[in-house]
């Protein structure tokens, strides 16, 4: 086989960023909402009322994570990435459409919630396309030339 064979799925390159690009996201602020909150607490404020937010910045770190290691998996075109990815989107989905009931209506927390239904939307479209089911299949790790 020649290196032509193995050229890059434009699909699985798409969702591999956007993957990686969201777990970034969302272990930054998961990381900086829990040190937040840890040096509050640790200078003696009141975090009695943080206990949301801490929850919330947590499972962000953990979504983020999973993310990361599913675009990874995505990478190396192992079978376990899609369904990695998969949960991924569907939790974020979920978190979404809450953050959507709870949080209070402004235009900031409208336009957040729209951009990133948008992109869960994008993932799930190239989850589901045969470019990255092919790449999987095949088994060969995404190369850049």
């Amino acid at each position: 086989m020649t290196d032509r064979d193995h050229s890059p799925r434009p699909a699985a390159l798409g969702l591999t960023g956007l993957a990686v690009g969201l777990g970034i996201i969302g272990v930054a602020i998961g990381f900086a909402t829990l040190l937040g909150i840890t040096a509050t607490a640790s200078g003696g404020g009141d975090t009695t009322e943080y206990g949301p937010m801490a929850v919330t910045a947590a499972s962000s770190l953990a979504l983020g994570v999973l993310l990361i290691v599913g675009a990874v998996l995505l990478w190396r075109a192992h079978r376990a990435a899609r369904v990695v990815i998969a949960v991924a989107v569907a939790l974020l989905v979920v978190s979404s459409l809450a953050r959507m009931v709870v949080d209070s209506v402004t235009f900031i927390s409208v336009l957040g919630s729209v951009l990133s239904l948008c992109a869960l939307v994008a993932m799930g479209v190239l989850l589901a396309s045969d470019g990255v089911r092919d790449h999987v299949r095949e088994g060969v790790p995404l190369r850049l030339t």
